[in-house]
């Protein structure tokens, strides 16, 4: 009744891990250029959603009321972030960097507490939680006093996450072809 096709080499999923490897490359030789990119398309999306959430206003505020104000706010504001990266992406590239170095720190003092819960996993788990978590914390204040070297950072991570998704989709291509 039913019959099983074998996939065979997956030439899309090939083509798409080299593309991923080629971005990362890219990207790592040009951390400049993929910070200005990253801000750039950062400002788009925040245009993109201030409107969205304007053009949905008039119908949540028949449905909750008066509480819409507060997405008709989050619309300007977005699209205001929008404009200020697009106008002045060393300014939006900046930001980026030192969001992302909150980001670390606001993860890390989460993570510190909430540590407790893994002591009843036992006393070695939370001790390693903590440790990794201060780690975390002092490498989010480094980052936070160095813009740069946030910015490189975050390049860094994200051909990083480029290459592994790159090496995936090698693997399921290659791993196809018995399939």
């Amino acid at each position: 009744m039913f019959q099983q096709r074998r996939f065979g080499f997956d030439w899309t999923e090939f083509l798409t891990g080299i593309a991923f490897l080629v971005a990362a490359v890219v990207m790592l030789r040009n951390p400049g250029a993929t910070l200005v990119t990253l801000t750039f398309i950062f400002a788009v999306v925040a245009i993109v959603r201030g409107v969205t959430t304007l053009a949905a206003y008039s119908k949540l505020r028949d449905v909750i009321g008066g509480r819409a104000g507060i997405t008709l706010v989050s619309g300007v504001l977005d699209i205001i972030l929008g404009l200020l990266f697009l106008f002045n992406i060393p300014a939006g590239a900046l930001t980026i960097t030192y969001l992302f170095a909150f980001w670390f720190i606001m993860d890390s003092v989460v993570g510190i507490i909430s540590a407790s819960h893994l002591r009843s996993a036992g006393t070695g788990w939370f001790i390693f939680d903590l440790i990794f978590q201060v780690l975390g914390l002092i490498v989010g204040i480094l980052l936070l006093m160095n813009p740069v070297v946030s910015a490189v950072g975050l390049v860094t991570l994200l051909a990083m996450a480029f290459i592994v998704f790159g090496i995936t989709a090698l693997v399921v291509a290659f791993g196809r072809r018995g399939a």
